[in-house]
């Protein structure tokens, strides 16, 4: 799912035109954004699925996090299947889900073997199930730009410009803007989540 909808896009100003801006251009910038906002805000915006491998705690808790990106996983929603070396966990009805990120087993070990990823938890995670309103016009504002950069005459790089208006400096991003587009990346900002530090 995005956070935004090409039919959304296209109501915005200057993106009526499907010859200029083509469905699969708008709808490749839908995509980009909505892992942009994902990855910089550390969760999701929906209940999305994930299927991971893990490597068992020896513990009943164990920590979800992708094994690809090793973002963490955060506000789990549901756990919809679980195996410990192939044996299946369920029930999951009394399972604690935390919002950082951590599943605890009512009664059973995610037991370690060698050589690890012996257990496969499958289910949902997101921060809320409908995108907050703010990241909703993040996501569309965002999917427009990445339209309109396509015909863009200015460097990616440039930091001013100088026209017949004068000298206009251009915002760019970096660490702690991620879009250049100041309003954006203030809801960005304000949205994000850090899991806790672990020693």
């Amino acid at each position: 799912m995005a956070y935004t909808t090409l039919v959304i896009v296209r109501a915005m100003e200057g993106m009526a035109d499907n010859t200029v801006f083509t469905d699969a251009i708008v709808n490749e910038g839908i995509a980009y954004v909505t892992e942009l906002i994902d990855i910089y805000t550390g969760t999701s915006w929906e209940a999305k699925a994930f299927d991971i491998d893990l490597n068992g705690s020896n513990s009943r808790a164990i920590r979800l996090f992708d094994p690809f990106t090793g973002r963490r996983i955060l506000f789990p929603r549901s756990i919809t299947a679980c195996t410990v070396d192939t044996v299946d966990q369920a029930p999951f009805t009394d399972w604690a889900l935390f919002p950082e990120g951590i599943v605890v087993s009512d009664d059973d070990t995610f037991t370690y073997t060698d050589p690890g990823n012996n257990v496969n938890i499958t289910g949902t995670a997101g921060a809320t199930t409908t995108a907050p309103e703010d990241i909703q016009l993040a996501a569309r504002t965002l999917a427009r730009q990445y339209a309109l950069d396509t015909l863009s005459r200015v460097d990616d790089r440039a930091v001013m410009m100088t026209n017949d208006f004068g000298t206009i400096r251009l915002s760019q991003p970096g660490t702690k803007y991620p879009t250049g587009i100041p309003f954006i990346d203030a809801i960005l900002n304000r949205r994000k989540h850090v899991g806790p530090a672990v020693a």
